[in-house]
């Protein structure tokens, strides 16, 4: 649905952003991330045509983003961090003018579609300026659902939202991709790997990573580094992992519910499963679980832009 092909803007001599490409298709959520002043506003307001880019060239559902511009636009739907939204106008009211901006001939269906979308039904008739932040944010969401654009470019859509209202955006988001492509931006990194199907990694202006988080995850994590949740008594797992002398770095902490616990520990033997079940059950602790320590995506990120994030700004 979006495919962005070698995007680079340039200021002068200052290269905001250089050589860009990713695409996201149709079903999937694909989160834009990196630190301030990595390109990632410049790049959607490329996409949103909003910005014109020094070389590269945007797809939507197969048209130029400059060649046809107009049908493009209509194509996406946009919410920025902060929505523009007019607080002496009811929900209804902007809306419909919302409607009017876009050229929708069917205001009453748009805006009843959207407002179910959103789930915004019970406050139609409320000025927005009465509304909590939460709302407000799914009225933007709204303005983005009206005329059922194929792509959706989200700027922030979980920003200042409580745990609860960040759970609900959530759903209301992975309802949408079933029919829609998402490109969200987002410095919430665990809302990211909690909802997206792609993570696009930018650092000074440059792509650093387009994967999955779980491939991310896989390809990050450290080797030879292993986790189990037991059941029985942690100091006796801790005397004999150590006694045995296969494992090292041992860490340990209380676990879930009484009597049980985490170990983690390096591990160099081919066979790591065989060396844990031979001194597991001669010592009376039932093995729960057993895998990998995977990074988070914190921590990935960190990895791939901490050496780079100030790199020619002195």
């Amino acid at each position: 649905m979006l495919k962005v092909c070698g995007l680079t803007k340039r200021y002068g001599d200052s290269t905001a952003i250089q050589d860009i490409s990713f695409c996201v298709k149709t079903g999937e959520i694909v989160g834009l991330i990196g630190h301030n002043g990595c390109g990632k506003s410049t790049t959607m307001n490329i996409i949103t045509g909003y910005l014109a880019a020094s070389e590269g060239r945007v797809f939507v559902d197969g048209e130029d983003h400059v060649e046809q511009a107009r049908s493009v636009r209509r194509k996406i739907g946009y919410l920025p961090e902060t929505p523009a939204l007019y607080p002496e106008m009811t929900v209804e009211e902007q809306l419909r003018f919302a409607c009017d901006l876009k050229g929708i001939r069917d205001k009453g269906d748009a805006i009843w579609r959207a407002c179910r979308r959103a789930d915004v039904q019970k406050v139609g008739g409320r000025l927005i300026r009465n509304l909590s932040k939460g709302y407000r944010q799914r009225i933007g969401l709204a303005q983005a659902f009206l005329g059922n654009p194929p792509l959706l470019i989200l700027d922030e859509p979980s920003s200042g939202l409580d745990p609860y209202q960040n759970a609900e955006m959530r759903d209301i988001l992975k309802e949408a991709a079933k029919e829609q492509a998402i490109l969200l931006s987002s410095h919430v990194l665990s809302e990211v790997a909690a909802i997206c199907n792609r993570v696009v990694v930018l650092s000074n202006g440059q792509l650093v990573a387009d994967d999955t988080p779980g491939r991310l995850r896989e390809h990050f994590r450290q080797p030879g580094l292993f986790f189990i949740v037991g059941e029985g008594r942690m100091e006796v797992f801790q005397k004999v992992a150590a006694e045995s002398g296969w494992f090292s770095d041992i860490r340990t902490e209380n676990w879930d519910r009484p009597g049980m616990f985490r170990a983690e520990f390096c591990c160099g033997e081919k066979d790591v499963a065989s060396c844990l079940i031979s001194i597991l059950g001669e010592n009376g602790i039932n093995l729960i679980q057993f895998g990998a320590v995977l990074p988070d995506l914190e921590e990935i990120y960190f990895q791939l832009t901490r050496d780079q994030r100030y790199r020619g700004m002195d």
